[in-house]
């Protein structure tokens, strides 16, 4: 299977009209999700991902998140190999932040600065 990438506009738009549909995983550390995360969002950080597998729903269409898309990437690419249907938010919460649309984030402001520069 073949990996696939959306966006922060398609993620946005998913989360509006398809909620119940759509799961979100985020496999930043607990730290970085302190500071700043998607609502409703999952977390299960990367080094914990294999021996909690069995908590995401793969009936859904399976979101995973990380800061800029790298880890989520790697993440989607094996999980796809082992024919898992996944979707990757291209360029991470990096990009739901950066183009200030970020009504679907729960955020500390005093920590958002320091987190992305």
């Amino acid at each position: 299977m073949s990996v696939k990438n959306i966006s922060a506009d398609e993620l946005r738009n998913l989360i509006k009209t398809q909620r119940d549909k759509i799961e979100i995983i985020d496999v930043r550390q607990p730290e970085e999700a302190e500071i700043i995360r998607i609502k409703n969002s999952k977390l299960i950080p990367m080094n914990e991902l294999q021996s909690r597998l069995n908590e995401i729903d793969f009936n859904k269409q399976v979101i995973f998140v990380c800061r800029s898309g790298s880890r989520s990437g790697m993440i989607t690419s094996i999980l796809s190999q082992m024919r898992k249907d996944v979707t990757n938010l291209e360029h991470g919460i990096y990009e739901c932040f950066a183009d200030g649309k970020g009504e679907n984030l729960e955020i500390d402001e005093s920590m958002i600065d320091r987190y992305f520069n």
